[in-house]
């Protein structure tokens, strides 16, 4: 989620005008561009890394090399404003809180409504694994946003950053398939908002509301505790 363009009222009609165009992957030197897909899909292909790794020592180095990776290159040459480090308008604020919080609450609301317990799940979540899963609802926001969007949007522009960032947020939930799904739909909605109004910390607290909802809604037998990569097929 690229800043909107801005329109002030001139006194004169100017003599001429230039026009400048969105960023795009035509507009980067090649080498800029070389290195913004190098660091792409190194990190993805260290997250897949981590996601197929059975547990064990290289399980444990592959993790603090992603954070080291995204931390190093996420962080390095770009503002906090840039990075959607710094809360939206109150406005902005609200919208998004707003309209995450009607779908955390609608979630549980459909099960309950069509017959499914709530909780659907009489042993997990735990109530003090719930935290953990808060700041991690956290960093997920800064590597699908402020790692992967902002770099797309710098090779392609906002739209497709939207577009892209969201394919790869979604193809990191595989092979579950029920939680693809949903992710897909959660993703389109933080790629979008982050484009409009550039922050990560509403969409940290609206990532956690949908991700215990949904933990709450639906069967381990479907979500299989909301696991990805190979650790689904080891539920």
């Amino acid at each position: 989620m690229a800043v909107g363009s801005k329109s002030f009222p001139q006194d004169s009609v100017p003599e001429a005008i230039t026009v400048i165009s969105p960023p795009s992957s035509f507009s980067l030197p090649s080498a800029r561009y070389r290195s913004v897909c190098l660091e792409i899909l190194v990190v993805f292909g260290l997250l897949e890394a981590v996601m197929w790794t059975p547990r064990g020592f290289m399980h444990s180095f592959l993790i603090v090399s992603e954070v080291a990776t995204v931390l190093w290159l996420g962080l390095r040459g770009r503002s906090k404003e840039e990075l959607g480090l710094a809360w939206p308008s109150r406005i902005g604020t609200f919208w998004i809180l707003f309209v995450g919080g009607l779908a955390a609450i609608g979630i549980p609301g459909f099960a309950w409504l069509t017959g499914h317990p709530i909780p659907a799940n009489a042993e997990w979540p735990r109530f003090q694994n719930l935290w953990p899963y808060v700041i991690w609802t956290f960093a997920q926001q800064f590597l699908l946003q402020s790692f992967f969007f902002v770099r797309v949007e710098e090779l392609a522009g906002d739209r497709w950053a939207v577009v892209a960032s969201t394919l790869l947020f979604t193809l990191a939930h595989l092979p579950n398939m029920a939680l693809t799904a949903m992710t897909f739909v959660g993703a389109l909605f933080f790629t979008e908002t982050f484009r409009r109004y550039r922050s990560i910390y509403p969409l940290g607290v609206v990532h956690a509301l949908l991700g215990i909802a949904i933990a709450y809604s639906f069967p381990d037998s479907v979500m299989h505790h909301m696991r990805v990569g190979l650790s689904y097929w080891h539920f």
